[in-house]
């Protein structure tokens, strides 16, 4: 939009360019902008959960927000498969805690009922990952954060905890447990 004080001049790269009579409304732009996207409740649900910036010390960069809205959007799309790839150091770990406190805080789960809280599993390829991971989602209330270990499992005869929302372990954990005729795995 461009204005000498007697015209308002739109160049709208779908529609075209030209005179227009008044600058539209934010709601306008937004209509223009956005119209084609489709939305449901849960793209409602979960624009309505801010992004949390852990006690002001750590805001999303922009390619952060463009991953975890981009992986929001194929949730409400109800898509079966979300792949992210991103190199190391760009905060994949914020990116999925962004993702679980949205999923957490607007209670999205597969049966699709708001009364419940999610279960969310955040899976490690080392112990290390999956410590740091853990204490990285303190923002999260305590009772929803569970450390799954291998030696905690061995003790339940192959039970995981289900008492939390989010659990954190890694891959060696599922071998841990015991297979269908009781066999250690």
């Amino acid at each position: 939009y461009a204005a000498n004080g007697k015209e308002i001049y739109e160049i709208n790269m779908a529609g075209g360019e030209g005179t227009i009579a008044k600058f539209p409304t934010p709601e306008e732009l937004w209509n223009k902008a956005f119209a084609d996207v489709p939305r449901n409740n849960w793209n409602n649900s979960f624009d309505l959960v801010p992004y949390e910036d852990v006690g002001g010390s750590k805001s999303a960069r922009y390619y952060q927000e463009i991953a975890v809205n981009n992986v929001m959007a194929a949730i409400a799309e109800k898509k079966d498969r979300i792949l992210l790839t991103l190199a190391t150091g760009t905060g994949k770990t914020f990116i999925a805690f962004q993702i679980a406190w949205k999923l957490f805080h607007s209670r999205w789960n597969l049966k699709r009922d708001a009364s419940r809280r999610p279960r969310i599993l955040f899976l490690a390829d080392r112990n290390i990952l999956a410590d740091q991971a853990y204490n990285a989602f303190g923002a999260f209330p305590e009772d929803a954060l569970v450390r799954i270990k291998p030696d905690e499992i061995r003790r339940n005869d192959g039970r995981v905890p289900m008492n939390g929302s989010i659990f954190f372990t890694i891959f060696q954990t599922f071998m841990s447990g015991k297979d269908e005729s009781g066999e250690p795995a």
